[in-house]
C-alpha cells in the first residue's frame, strides 16, 4: 500500500479561541498559557500568530545549550540586528588590535591618523580584556533591554516549555520578566503543575492572566474525531470500552500523532489491513506505545492478570483497570469474526510482524469461483484456519444460493473424506435453519429429531444419495446415532444380493446390528451377518471392527471410534483377543472363538498387504487384586 492510503490528521480548528487569545495580548501584561506536554500549545500559538500583526518571539531556554545568560539570549531573540551588530563590532575591534601589533603589521598606522589609531587601540584593548576575562554580567544587555529608544511595541515574547526549565533557569526567567514587565506582552507556556515556585504561590504574583487551551484540544474532543476517521477507514464500529480507555487516560495531541504513525505503519506499510481485526490491532498498538510492561507480557504469552478491584472498577465505568481488562479479553476470548482474532494468531498482531492470514477479499474470491480450491479448503480446513474463520463469521451473510451450494458440496465430500470443521459447520447451520423454520411455522410445537431427519431426507434425496450414503451422512454429522438409525431403519436387508449394492456397507451393517440389538453381541451373530462382513472392503472392514471395539489404533487409548476414514500411516493396529468386563468385576471376556477365529484368514491377508495387527488383552478394567 502507498502513502496515499495513510490516515492523515486534520488541523483542529481553533480560530475563535485564537482570536480571543490575541485580543488579550493587546495589553502589555504577563500571561501563562497552561497545558500539559504535547497538548497542542505550540500549534495553538502558531494559529494565534495568524490573527495579529505583532511578531511572536519564541524563546525556548530548555532546548538551548550555551554559556550565555538568559538576558543575553532574550536580547538576541528580541533584537537580533542590534545583537549581531554588537558582536560583529567586537570581533572587528579585536581583529584591529591584533593587526596593529608588531607581530602583524600591515601599515594601518600610516593610513589613519594617530588619534584614530590610539582610539581604536583603546577600544580594541578594552574588548580584548573583556573577552579574555569573559566577564559575566547582565548589566550591558539589561540596559539595552530597558532602553526606551529600543522599541518592543510590535513584539510578543513567548517563553516556551517553561515547565521544563530547571529551578535556576526559571529564576533567571523571572529576572528577565522583571526587566520587561509592562513593556510588551509576555507569555509563559507550560504545565503550571510542574512549575517549581508554584508551591510558594510566587507565580500568582507575577502572572496577570492564566489562559487555558481551548476545549477543542482536550483529549475528549480530539479522540472522538479520530475514532470516526478510524471507523470510516477500516469500516468497523469501535467499542465504547476501547474509546473510553484512551480518552480517560488523557492522551493528548502528541500522543495521538504518535499513535497514528504506528497505525499507518502496521495497517498500511506492513499491509495488515484486512488480515487482522482492526480494534484488536489498535489495542496492541496502544499498549506498545503507552504500556510497555503490559506489551512485554503479551510477547511472553503471559495472561494479563486483572485484580477484582480493577474488574469492579471496569464494570462501574472507572478508568482504573480498563486497559488490562481489554487486553485480557483479547487474550482469552476467541471470537468468530474474520480476520482471525488475537487469541488464535498472536504473532500476526505483534508490531513489526506480518500476518499469515489471507485477506477477506481473497477468501471471498475462492467462494465466488466455486472451483477445486474451494473444495480443497472445505475438506482440509481446521478450526484455526483462516478459511474456517471467514466461513463461520460470514456464513450468516451469504445468500441462499451460496448456502445451498455449500451444503451440497459438504454432503458429497462427506462421502469421500473425513468430516472437516468447515463441512461440519455448514451442516450444523443448515440444521439450525431447519429448526428455526419449523419454529416459525409451528410456534406452539417443539420440533423432534425425527422431524429434523425428515427434512434432511428431502435434501439428501435431491442430492441423489442412496440409503447407505444417507445413513453415513446422518451418523457422521451426529444427526442420528447408530442406535437411532437402527430405530429409523428397522427392516434393513443384508442378504448377499441386496447388501452388495450398497456403497457404504459398513454403515448399513452397523445400523442393522443396532436395529436388532446385536451390536457387540458376537455369539448371537448368524451366518448372514458373517457373510456380510466378508463383503466389506479393507477400509470398511477395519472401521466396522473399530466400532465393535475389536480393533483399535496402535495406542490403546487412541480415540478413532468416530473417524471412519482415519487410518494410521504405518498401518499398525491392535486386535483385542480378550477384555476385562467393565460391568462385571474380574470377568475376562474371550473373543478368540467368537470373533478372532472367524476373521483370522482376513487378518492374514491384510498382513500380507503390509498391515500389522498385534494381539493384546485389554486390561483397562482389570481389578487390582488380580495384579
Amino acid at each position: 500500500m502507498s502513502q496515499n492510503d495513510f490516515i492523515k490528521l486534520e488541523h483542529i480548528e481553533t480560530s475563535a479561541a485564537s482570536q480571543n487569545f490575541v485580543k488579550l495580548l493587546d495589553e502589555n501584561k504577563t500571561y501563562f498559557l497552561n497545558g500539559k506536554w504535547g497538548s497542542g500549545k505550540t500549534e495553538f500559538l502558531k494559529e494565534a500568530e495568524r490573527y495579529t500583526k505583532k511578531k511572536f518571539v519564541i524563546v525556548d531556554f530548555w532546548k538551548l545549550n550555551d554559556s550565555r545568560t538568559t538576558i543575553e539570549i532574550a536580547f538576541a531573540k528580541l533584537h537580533p540586528n542590534y545583537y549581531w551588530g554588537i558582536r560583529c563590532l567586537m570581533v572587528f575591534l579585536v581583529a584591529i588590535s591584533i593587526l596593529m601589533t608588531n607581530v602583524v603589521n600591515l601599515g594601518l598606522s600610516q593610513i589613519f591618523s594617530n588619534l584614530i589609531v590610539k582610539f581604536a587601540g583603546i577600544l580594541a584593548l578594552f574588548v580584548a580584556v573583556y573577552q579574555f576575562f569573559k566577564v559575566k554580567t547582565d548589566g550591558f544587555y539589561s540596559s539595552l533591554l530597558t532602553n526606551k529608544y529600543v522599541s518592543l511595541s510590535n513584539t510578543i515574547l513567548v517563553i516556551d516549555d517553561f515547565d521544563r526549565l530547571s529551578e535556576k533557569q526559571q529564576e533567571e526567567a523571572y529576572k528577565l520578566f522583571s526587566l520587561l514587565k509592562g513593556r510588551l506582552p509576555i507569555v509563559f507556556v507550560g504545565d503550571i503543575d510542574l512549575i517549581h515556585v508554584v508551591k510558594e504561590n510566587y507565580l500568582s504574583k507575577i502572572i496577570d492572566r492564566r489562559v487555558e487551551l481551548p476545549f477543542d484540544l482536550h483529549p475528549v474532543n480530539i479522540w472522538d474525531t479520530y475514532f470516526k476517521i478510524l471507523e470510516e477507514k477500516f469500516n468497523v464500529n469501535l467499542s465504547d470500552d476501547f474509546k473510553k480507555c484512551i480518552k480517560w487516560e488523557n492522551r493528548n495531541l502528541r500522543d495521538r500523532e504518535h499513535f497514528n504513525d504506528y497505525v499507518n505503519q502496521e495497517f498500511f506499510t506492513r499491509g495488515k489491513l484486512g488480515y487482522v481485526q482492526a480494534e484488536q490491532q489498535l489495542i496492541v498498538i496502544y499498549v506498545y506505545l503507552f504500556h510497555s510492561k503490559l506489551y512485554k507480557e503479551l510477547l511472553e504469552a503471559r495472561t494479563i492478570e486483572v485484580s477484582s478491584e480493577e474488574r469492579d472498577g471496569f464494570k462501574k465505568g472507572f478508568v482504573q483497570g480498563f486497559i488490562k481488562v481489554l487486553l485480557q479479553n483479547i487474550q482469552t476470548t476467541a471470537n468468530q469474526d474474520y480476520p482471525i482474532c488475537f487469541a488464535q494468531d498472536r504473532t500476526g498482531y505483534y508490531l513489526y510482524e506480518s500476518s499469515s492470514n489471507r485477506r477477506g477479499e481473497e477468501l471471498e474470491e475462492i467462494f465466488n469461483e466455486k472451483g477445486n480450491e474451494l473444495t480443497n479448503e472445505l475438506c482440509n480446513s481446521t478450526n484455526s484456519s483462516d478459511f474456517f474463520q471467514y466461513l463461520s463469521s460470514q456464513y450468516k451473510y451469504f445468500d441462499n444460493e451460496r448456502k445451498n451450494y455449500l451444503v451440497s458440496l459438504a454432503i458429497h465430500q462427506s462421502m469421500k473424506v473425513s468430516i472437516s470443521s468447515s463441512m461440519s459447520y455448514i451442516i450444523i447451520e443448515r440444521t439450525n435453519e431447519i429448526i428455526q423454520k419449523y419454529n416459525q411455522e409451528h410456534p406452539n410445537d417443539e420440533i423432534n429429531n425425527q422431524q429434523i431427519v425428515s427434512n434432511w431426507d428431502e435434501i439428501l434425496d435431491e442430492e441423489n444419495l442412496e440409503l447407505s450414503e444417507k445413513i453415513r451422512f446422518l451418523q457422521q454429522h451426529h444427526i442420528l446415532s447408530f442406535h437411532e438409525l437402527g430405530i429409523r431403519y428397522p427392516e434393513l436387508d443384508i442378504s448377499h444380493e441386496k447388501f452388495s449394492e450398497f456403497r457404504h456397507k459398513d454403515f448399513i451393517l452397523l445400523t442393522y446390528l443396532n436395529s436388532k440389538g446385536l451390536s457387540r453381541e458376537f455369539p448371537k451373530w448368524n451366518d448372514t451377518i458373517w457373510q456380510a462382513i466378508s463383503l466389506l472392503d479393507t477400509h470398511q472392514f477395519i472401521s466396522f471392527w473399530i466400532f465393535q471395539t475389536i480393533i483399535s489404533g496402535e495406542k490403546q487409548m487412541e480415540n478413532i471410534f468416530n473417524k471412519f476414514d482415519y487410518y494410521p500411516e504405518n498401518k499398525n493396529y491392535i486386535v483385542w483377543i480378550q477384555r476385562y468386563n467393565p460391568e462385571s468385576d474380574g470377568e475376562l471376556i474371550d473373543y478368540k472363538e467368537t470373533v478372532i477365529r472367524k476373521i483370522k484368514s482376513r487378518l492374514k491377508t491384510l498382513r500380507r498387504e503390509g498391515y500389522i495387527f498385534e494381539e493384546k488383552i485389554d486390561d483397562t478394567y482389570k481389578p487390582k487384586y488380580l495384579d
